[in-house]
């Protein structure tokens, strides 16, 4: 079982469950206004736009994504609403406080919107800090938020995740009864450490399962998203001194990226 919490949050307790088993689930994360407006932008952009499959030219890696998954990058440019949630300052708040000891701050490290479609298999088990060849270390350099814009079910999808699974030797494997599922209701969040153990469902029902996934890592490393290539500076220009920060536009001097006020454009 998920440790859960309802508003108001103690992040006090919640960074003492996120740093130890490694997730927690925060109910109504999302307000019914931004959830609103979200879908509302998504729904006609999958309808006159690219689906987004995955076609990486990897089988391989094509199948981890998904053959009938909706991935989508570039979220700020796409969808003006995501900003909100990007930027959430108790989620950035805790990411901080969470890599505080190997990070002065952190950057947005992808912002990703999955869709699940009906007939999607489960996905293959993985830990995100995989993505740097870093051993996992009791802080981690990575940590994730996933956002149900649709209520997460057993049938439809909901995130598998082994809880403690940090500690665990890079080779070992995750076996069946070692995952919780991460129910929720839509505008509920899953935050982890992104060095757990995890695997999206299979959506065995009759509709998608969409949801959000932002992850942040360490200032200090490069991001798997490359920001500056799916946002135009116009918009850029237009957000917030800290979305900009997170999305790369500062200068990081080894202890603390620099203050909003230092950000390039």
């Amino acid at each position: 079982m998920i440790e859960t919490f309802t508003h108001p949050y103690p992040w006090q307790t919640i960074d003492h469950t996120t740093q130890t088993t490694g997730a927690a689930i925060l109910k109504g994360a999302l307000p019914p206004t931004v959830l609103h407006s979200l879908n509302a932008e998504i729904d006609p952009y999958l309808e006159t736009s690219n689906l987004g499959l995955p076609a990486t030219g990897s089988r391989d890696y094509d199948k981890f994504l998904g053959h009938n998954t909706i991935r989508m990058h570039g979220l700020i440019e796409k969808f003006p609403s995501s900003s909100d949630i990007i930027g959430d300052t108790k989620i950035v708040d805790w990411a901080n406080r969470t890599m505080g000891p190997l990070a002065g701050e952190v950057l947005l490290n992808a912002g990703e919107l999955i869709e699940i479609r009906p007939g999607e298999p489960r996905q293959q088990a993985h830990r995100d800090s995989d993505s740097w060849p870093i051993p996992l270390n009791p802080h981690p350099f990575i940590v994730n938020a996933i956002y149900a814009l649709d209520d997460f079910t057993e049938e439809n999808g909901a995130t598998w995740i082994a809880p403690d699974s940090w500690r665990w030797p890079k080779e070992q494997r995750a076996e069946t009864s070692d995952y919780v599922r991460a129910v929720m209701k839509r505008g509920d969040a899953i935050i982890f450490r992104g060095d757990l153990i995890h695997r999206g469902g299979a959506n065995d029902s009759d509709k998608p399962r969409r949801a959000l996934s932002i992850s942040y890592c360490a200032g200090w490393l490069r991001t798997v998203e490359n920001t500056f290539m799916n946002h135009s500076l116009a918009n850029i220009r237009g957000q917030s001194e800290q979305i900009k920060a997170l999305l790369g536009f500062g200068a990081y001097d080894g202890q603390e990226l620099l203050q909003p006020s230092h950000c390039y454009i």
